[in-house]
């Protein structure tokens, strides 16, 4: 089947990766179909396929005919996990683990799981490879790594999973999301001349959003010989750097930014390596955090957003979701 024919299933296909990763394979000519049940809106385009279903509902016959699924749903950071423990490792471990085990009962060769650097835990500033050992404590980490322990166990010549350990994401999305370090610092950057650091010294692998796209598109489309974990991440980077970076490029664009630099203590601090990805993968990132940063100023001055929006704030929509629930 050539590539350009492949049908392709996104679960979470509408959230701040899924959508740039759905809207990008669609038009390259990819059959897409979306499951989601859009809590953040919807910003997918014409020619992707939408189905308004929770993951767990889903049956063999839903996922029978894909040549690829891939998992982008699940609660995406510590404080949804934090605030919900119990649905975090429903929707983190037990949605993905289900997911992954009907397609591969319903015969679909290729199932790409969302996993994390978080499952490393701490680290004590040595760069982690996919060998290093992993010590999440914490429910998002812990979830993440129960999740990619089990799909990755059931590989075997018909079914060939890969997780990816993504590091910190940024840069900008249709479904725009400002609760990640980079879009945090750039937007409070934009809408209070400041921005504030925690703690200076943390680490974090960066990846840009389009880097992402990238690797998801290549773990998708790569041989199904490959059936691995791999970590995708760009530049390690301290807080304090990143700091530096935005207040370099707001400068650039006639700005003064002020920094409020504390000293609190983090439990999250890892480094990643991503050579295993740029060698088994062919996946070399393009786009650094400046570039990053100066996609979210053009963007949010083009369409005129609203930084405040809850529905760029994961945790504020889940919050109200679960109220009402």
């Amino acid at each position: 089947m050539s590539y350009d024919k492949k049908k392709i299933l996104i679960a979470g296909g509408a959230g701040y990766i899924g959508t740039e990763l759905s809207n990008d394979l669609s038009l390259r000519g990819y059959d897409v179909t979306v499951v989601d049940l859009f809590w953040f809106g919807n910003y997918l385009s014409d020619d992707v396929k939408q189905i308004n279903k929770n993951l767990i509902d889903l049956k063999q016959e839903d996922v029978r005919g894909y040549d690829a699924v891939v998992f982008l749903a699940g609660l995406s950071n510590d404080p949804m996990a934090n605030f919900s423990p119990s649905k975090n490792f429903i929707e983190n471990a037990a949605v993905p683990t289900y997911l992954a085990f009907i397609s591969k009962q319903a015969g679909v060769p290729r199932f790409v799981y969302a996993s994390s650097c978080s499952v490393y835990g701490f680290t004590d500033n040595e760069v982690m490879d996919e060998d290093s050992p992993v010590n999440p404590q914490y429910p998002y980490g812990i979830s993440k790594l129960q999740g990619e322990y089990a799909i990755m166990k059931m590989a075997d010549e018909g079914f060939r999973p890969i997780a990816m350990r993504k590091g910190t994401v940024g840069g900008w999305s249709s479904r725009m999301r400002f609760d990640l370090v980079v879009n945090t610092m750039t937007k409070y950057a934009l809408s209070q001349g400041k921005i504030t650091v925690h703690n200076p010294n943390l680490w974090r692998p960066l990846i840009d959003i389009r880097d992402v796209v990238t690797a998801y598109r290549k773990a998708i489309m790569c041989s199904l010989n490959i059936s691995e974990v791999f970590n995708i991440c760009g530049e390690n980077y301290t807080i304090g750097r990143l700091a530096n970076d935005v207040v370099n490029e707001f400068a650039a664009a006639g700005m003064v930014i002020e920094v409020d630099t504390q000293n609190r203590p983090d439990v999250r601090n890892y480094l990643a390596s991503n050579e295993k990805a740029k060698r088994v993968l062919d996946f070399t990132p393009e786009f650094g955090p400046a570039n990053s940063i100066q996609q979210i100023i053009r963007h949010v001055k083009e369409k005129n957003i609203d930084l405040d929006n809850k529905r760029h704030y994961n945790i504020k929509t889940f919050m109200e979701l679960e109220d009402e629930s």
